[in-house]
């Protein structure tokens, strides 16, 4: 008698179609999030989702009697194909918008064409200290002082069209107006007899530099410069590039990259985005979100706070630089205080002048003094190595514990005690006159501390 074994079919291939949709799914309600990057960084969960498949094919086809389904299948091997095809597509619509904010890869507009025209708007007269609210669904935002106290606005639109009729007609429905408010105008496009939001609007403002101004664009970038009243924007999809303001600066986006720079009050940004780059802020700057980076701050006078899924961190007085990108992050030169809690990065401190509170996760920790610290020292690791250097003639009381690893320590003293415990190292003790606490502790790692001269 021959018996005819059914061959179970693997769940594999149902993984990688959900994948693939909930990728897209979350790239078009969270563009913000650059897939592309995510991928780099959690490519080996496929494997772990290929194994978990295979364990699953194993014990229902052994409880069924079934023969197991081969490791891989053709089928399976042009999902994947297909899952990297689409991850590098979703990268790359990602590289366009951020180097063009306006672009549009939309299909139905294959056979259009993009075509222009631009004009100024009369001139009306405008009071230092009014509000100018300025708002364009698609398009850029440019506002600058002007020569004069009058409000000019040069508008530039771009229609797509089969043919520059059609795309005349479109461009023509919409209507920039200027309208009086109760403290100030109000700039913003009017759509009428049917037109579309599609229709790009730019729109250029000059006016008196004491101005109060709101800005907001949906799809386009936004840029400010030397203004002396305070600034609010909300830009959703583009760049942000505001830089000698006299006032305060509040913004808000959601995709793109940020330059903010020579402000002369306090600075708050909350969103997601991507490159970021903070210098010259009189004040304090907050940052309130994810932000892919590389993150850079220098020269915040105030207090610097960056807050983010993963990232808890504040510093005063930053008279050098922060540089952070998804991996690592670097700060020198702190006049003040310096408090951290992060995970996956590998920190390196150099320049801090006050007190030093950090704690991270799965990464390694490097701490160097030019001068004997004066403040408390608390680095607390789960998983990785604390380096810590000290000048020779620092004082300090220390309490240095590695569990899993051992401790080097450059502090040899009587008032030094080195005791090992099982798996677990500590050193303790006084080094010096009565001088701040160090105190060091790792999981899994080595914790050295280095003497400088």
């Amino acid at each position: 008698m021959t018996y005819y074994y059914h061959r179970r079919r693997s769940v594999f291939s149902g993984v990688i179609l959900i994948l693939i949709g909930v990728l897209f799914l979350l790239y078009e309600y969270h563009p913000e999030i650059q897939i592309g990057r995510l991928f780099l960084h959690y490519w080996p969960l496929l494997l772990i989702l290929w194994g978990v498949a295979r364990l699953f094919d194993h014990l229902v086809a052994s409880r069924a009697g079934e023969t197991g389904p081969p490791a891989i299948s053709g089928g399976e091997v042009a999902l994947i194909v297909l899952l990297l095809v689409a991850v590098a597509s979703i990268a790359g619509v990602d590289w366009a918008r951020k180097h063009n904010p306006g672009i549009d890869f939309g299909m139905g507009n294959i056979f259009e064409h993009s075509y222009h025209w631009s004009s100024s708007l009369p001139a009306v007269p405008a009071k230092p200290n009014e509000v100018i609210s300025i708002s364009t669904v698609r398009g850029n935002i440019s506002v600058r002082p002007g020569s004069d106290s009058e409000l000019h606005v040069a508008v530039r639109k771009t229609a797509r069209a089969s043919d520059e009729a059609n795309a005349r007609n479109r461009a023509d429905n919409v209507r920039v107006q200027v309208t009086p408010t109760s403290n100030g105008y109000q700039i913003q496009p009017q759509i009428s007899g049917g037109a579309d939001s599609s229709v790009k609007v730019d729109l250029d403002v000059e006016l008196p530099s004491q101005s109060r101004i709101t800005a907001q664009t949906s799809h386009g970038s936004i840029t400010i410069s030397k203004m002396d009243g305070p600034v609010s924007i909300n830009c959703q999809s583009g760049d942000l590039n505001i830089h000698d303001i006299s006032g305060d600066v509040n913004a808000s986006m959601a995709h793109g990259d940020a330059r903010i720079g020579n402000i002369k009050g306090n600075v708050s940004l909350n969103g997601h985005g991507g490159e970021l780059d903070l210098s010259g802020i009189t004040g304090d700057a907050t940052i309130d979100g994810d932000f892919y980076g590389p993150v850079r701050a220098r020269n915040v006078a105030q207090t610097t706070r960056y807050t983010s899924s993963l990232t808890n961190l504040t510093l005063a007085q930053l008279s050098g630089q922060l540089e952070m990108d998804s991996g690592n992050m670097t700060v020198s030169g702190v006049q003040g205080s310096l408090a951290l809690t992060t995970a996956n990065k590998d920190i390196t401190l150099t320049g801090v002048a006050g007190r030093i509170d950090l704690t991270d996760k799965r990464g390694d920790i490097h701490v160097t003094f030019a001068h004997p610290p004066h403040d408390d020292l608390r680095v607390a690791d789960e998983s990785g190595n604390i380096d810590v250097t000290l000048p020779a003639q620092s004082s300090f009381e220390i309490s240095a514990v590695s569990r899993n690893g051992e401790i080097q320590n450059d502090f040899s003293a009587s008032g030094v005690k080195s005791t090992n415990t099982g798996n677990m190292t500590v050193v303790q003790g006084a080094y010096g006159a009565r001088g701040p606490r160090v105190k060091l502790s790792t999981t899994y790692g080595t914790v050295s501390i280095h003497k400088s001269q």
